[in-house]
């Protein structure tokens, strides 16, 4: 996991990487018997606890949607459904490019 605070004007944070790549471990989890966060639990719009603050997750690239339905076996389809809902427009507008590379163009 890797997250990202955006910038907010005059907020008094600091914006940019809050958290490199790394296992997150659940809140109220032992550190003998941890439980980590697991896609399961990162659904757009859903909120975490990492290191006391809360994060709500809004965005994801399309790699991770890609990387999801690739794999759809092994992560829950609430979870690929709501990346999906975000990223509509940016797939509609590949599949549209991609479409227009394979229609040869007409003369006139």
């Amino acid at each position: 996991m890797q997250i990202y605070e955006p910038h907010q004007r005059n907020a008094g944070i600091i914006e940019g990487k809050f958290l490199e790549y790394s296992q997150v471990r659940k809140p109220g989890t032992s550190i003998d018997n941890p439980e980590y966060y697991t896609p399961a639990d990162l659904a757009i719009g859903a909120e975490i606890e990492v290191f006391s603050r809360k994060f709500k997750i809004v965005d994801c690239d399309l790699y991770v949607l890609k990387y999801l339905e690739a794999n759809a076996s092994r992560f829950p389809a609430a979870t690929i459904e709501s990346i999906k809902a975000i990223h509509a427009d940016k797939l509609c507008s590949e599949k549209t490019t991609e479409e227009n590379k394979n229609t040869p163009e007409m003369e006139e």
